[in-house]
């Protein structure tokens, strides 16, 4: 096989978040896709060494922020360059607020978020893959 051919397909990038106990935590994941139409689900693949997968796996809800071409690298440096384990990534950041479900989304560098509820989960190996119902969602901006 030519091994190239994975690098052809496209990826858009998100900030998973989700909430267990009063403890905020989100990561950049780069696997989302609406799986779906009737009922209306996604899937997400989350790496099963993340914070966020932890908290997804106890509570079975979570938010996806989809970040736009405006974000700005500061974001990927908050919520993918270090571990919900050892920071508190939400600790100063007014870039958020708090959906309907309780968790946070991010409002700046994103143009809609989602919420959504598990329903199913497959062990992939290193990842588990999240099919969930989607109970909330509002466009940000346009970009």
């Amino acid at each position: 096989m030519d091994e190239r051919a994975m690098n052809c397909l496209t990826y858009g990038l998100f900030v998973l978040t989700a909430r267990r106990g009063e403890k905020d935590n989100g990561c950049i994941v780069n696997t989302v896709q609406q799986v779906t139409a009737q009922p209306n689900r996604i899937g997400v693949a989350v790496n099963k060494l993340n914070f966020t997968h932890d908290m997804i796996m106890d509570t079975g809800v979570f938010n996806v922020s989809i970040i736009s071409e405006s974000a700005e690298f500061a974001l990927f440096q908050r919520f993918g360059f270090q571990s919900g384990r050892d920071v508190d990534k939400f600790d100063g950041y007014t870039a958020a607020k708090r959906a309907d479900n309780g968790i946070c989304y991010i409002t700046e560098g994103t143009n809609a978020y989602i919420s959504a509820k598990v329903v199913q989960s497959i062990d992939l190996g290193t990842h588990t893959m999240f099919i969930a119902d989607v109970v909330a969602g509002e466009k940000l901006s346009d970009d």
